[in-house]
């Protein structure tokens, strides 16, 4: 519980890479048999809101009450058991309210996947980095110097000065371009005929990851910086293979703050970066104007709206902003924010699963456009369009969209199976061959920052 979380305050490097440096020692350190996460908001340095990527949270499961689950199903259910928590939540000693504590104190860490099921772990160590104050917040489960030791000897520790390596290999993508076409046509036919108004329509591309996870993840933040870049290690068991999820994302699905405030920011619209100034603003412009773009947001900034209201105090539910452009290293992106205050009474974790899956990656309306998903995609999609994050002890919890994410799942040694999921908001006017050129350009980030390309189909 929050009473029996100990903490250390101790100063921490502004340096840009400092945090991924100091859990790639602790990894060494700990060892390949502890869960492990890295929530990293790997663009503090450079966002224009430097306020939601103000921290980073390295966390561990290690000792007596080390947990880590796999759910198969029902994850918000167990979820709802396992993190109860109502309305308003008080700090314990009312400094967090103060600003002097990081928003996580000890809780669940992992991710939900797109079919609700989930692998999630109690996090019983952590580090919380204040990016601002530059600061390193040591957390225990009850008092354990060994592991302030092992921390603040870490802080000082220089890491290793190459990368090991990792490559991708036997790519392919699991729709080629003439299937994937035929499915937006498809979709477009169900959108004539009133069953839906937007379809996200999914993919993946598919292969394998020689080498290291942690290696491959550095490669992709220092490539795709963005507030929701995570890295999550999970051991293998007794049935079931290691895992890694290495995720770049620049989405919220939502989070709640201790005192009940529900956020969201859905991303709909897209543009690759342009190679000089002139032509960078010209697509920025392009999809700050494009009705096309505009009208995939707002429908679903208004479905997340809806979703928000459910368990809303009467009156606080916000549209803080509409169709707003942000820059990314690889994108521009449109990006709205929706909030409001959760009732008294409300579960945190059905606020959360009646909003989920994130409505960026369904469409709308929500339900039976997630029914002509089922029958146009031919897999299921796994982690990716799911949500990641954190549930803290004191009831605040963030949680990222799993987009621009690779899932690894260990074969040998160092053989992994790599899986990229992608995909784009199809509507009436959609035009087939620019979704699939917009299903290219979204892998890029990923593919490119692991030495590949996307593959020829």
């Amino acid at each position: 519980m929050v009473e029996s979380v100990v903490r250390t305050v101790v100063p921490f490097s502004a340096e840009e890479d400092a945090a991924a440096q100091l859990f790639g020692v602790l990894l060494e350190v700990l060892g390949d048999a502890v869960p492990a996460a890295f929530l990293d908001s790997s663009d503090h340095g450079s966002t224009p809101r430097p306020a939601r990527s103000r921290y980073s949270i390295l966390a561990f499961s290690r000792g007596a009450e080390a947990q880590a689950v796999r759910l198969d199903s029902g994850a918000f259910g167990w979820l709802a058991e396992h993190w109860p928590h109502r309305g308003a939540a008080e700090s314990d000693d009312g400094s967090e309210a103060e600003g002097s504590r990081g928003p996580f104190q000890l809780g669940w860490v992992g991710w939900i996947g797109y079919e609700n099921q989930g692998r999630l772990f109690a996090a019983t160590h952590a580090v919380v980095i204040d990016h601002q104050r530059c600061t390193a917040e040591i957390q225990s489960q009850g008092q354990d110097p060994g592991w302030v030791a092992v921390v603040t000897e870490a802080v000082t520790s220089t890491p290793a000065s190459k990368l090991p390596q990792a490559q991708l290999q036997d790519l392919a993508v699991r729709d080629p371009r003439e299937h994937y076409l035929a499915k937006i046509r498809a979709a477009q036919a169900h959108i004539r005929e009133g069953n839906s108004y937007e379809v996200c329509l999914t993919t993946a591309v598919t292969g394998g990851l020689t080498g290291d996870p942690w290696a491959a993840y550095q490669r992709l933040r220092r490539r795709n910086r963005a507030p929701f870049t995570q890295f999550f290690r999970f051991p293998a068991g007794q049935h079931e293979a290691a895992t890694a999820v290495l995720s770049t994302s620049p989405e919220r699905f939502a989070s709640i703050s201790a005192d009940g405030l529900i956020r969201s920011e859905p991303i709909k619209g897209t543009r690759p970066r342009g190679a000089t100034p002139q032509l960078d603003a010209g697509q920025q412009k392009d999809l700050r104007s494009h009705p096309k773009d505009r009208a995939e947001n707002v429908m679903i900034a208004d479905l997340v709206r809806n979703d928000l209201s459910i368990h809303a105090v009467p009156g606080t539910l916000r549209t803080e902003r509409l169709c707003v452009v942000e820059t990314y290293p690889s994108v521009h992106q449109m990006v709205s924010t929706i909030s409001a205050q959760l009732e008294p009474e409300a579960l945190r974790a059905r606020a959360l699963s009646d909003a989920f899956p994130p409505g960026s990656m369904t469409g709308a309306p929500k339900i039976s456009t997630m029914n002509i998903l089922a029958g146009l995609e031919s897999a299921p999609r796994g982690p990716y369009s799911g949500a990641a994050g954190w549930f803290s002890a004191t009831g605040a919890c963030d949680l990222s969209v799993l987009i621009r994410t690779a899932v690894l799942t260990q074969r040998e040694s160092e053989s992994w199976s790599f899986h990229l999921g992608v995909g784009g908001a199809i509507t009436a006017d959609s035009v087939p061959e620019a979704e699939w050129e917009e299903v290219v350009t979204k892998s890029q980030g990923v593919l490119r920052a692991l030495g590949a390309d996307f593959p020829q189909s």
